[in-house]
């Protein structure tokens, strides 16, 4: 506890003295700390959102070094809209490139249950990722894993992609200032065919939502 003492000093003012106890002291100490110490964290750590509606084409196919597997890259703008990415923000102007290193999926495992209307055309087991944004900040990362899942019918659907288009949803990583993580989920279409002009042949197509997070 504290205490309170009056008196006079040489030149006869009056003067007050506070004093306080080691036990005061220490709990002062601790109630600062647990009060500092969550703001200097979220200072350090902050959480950062990303979106965006990426639509591109098929630029390059390969053979990824060291795994066997093809590796299909796409290039485009973020300035998507509509589905897939409905409720995606589109971006002002931005450039992105993905590569995709894809196998054939595993067989399924005896007993398993299979659903006949879709079918898993290719797992993914790497990549990388790079987004230039319109105000020249990059963000990139690695393709973490995923898979294309098709329509087991021509002309049928998957998900929220239709017309034959296959669905592609991988998960990816953050490399930037701010490590995290992220996804992208759309639609691959490889049809190739405009149905408004069938004599040309489009390259294989992909639209989809990019969301990150950081950390």
């Amino acid at each position: 506890m504290g205490f309170l003492s009056y008196g006079k000093d040489s030149k006869n003012k009056m003067y007050r003295e506070v004093a306080m106890t080691p036990d005061f002291n220490v709990q002062v100490r601790r109630v600062a700390s647990a009060m500092l110490l969550p703001w200097c964290a979220a200072c350090a750590y902050p959480e950062v959102h990303s979106q965006a509606c990426l639509s591109g084409v098929d630029v390059y196919e390969d053979v990824a070094y060291d795994t066997g597997a093809s590796r299909v890259t796409f290039s485009g703008s973020d300035t998507g809209t509509g589905e897939p990415c409905s409720d995606t923000i589109a971006g002002h102007g931005g450039f992105w490139v993905a590569s995709f290193d894809r196998t054939a999926p595993p067989p399924a495992e005896p007993g398993a249950v299979v659903d006949t209307s879709t079918v898993v055309e290719a797992t993914v087991i790497g990549g990388e990722w790079h987004w230039w944004q319109a105000d020249g900040t990059l963000q990139s990362g690695d393709v973490m894993g995923g898979q294309v899942i098709r329509p087991a019918e021509p002309g049928g659907s998957v998900g929220i992609c239709t017309n034959g288009a296959a669905m592609i949803a991988v998960t990816l990583s953050v490399h930037q200032q701010y490590p995290g993580s992220g996804t992208f989920e759309g639609c691959l279409d490889d049809t190739g065919v405009d149905t408004t002009m069938p004599w040309i042949v489009h390259p294989p197509s992909i639209r989809g939502s990019l969301r990150m997070n950081s950390p």
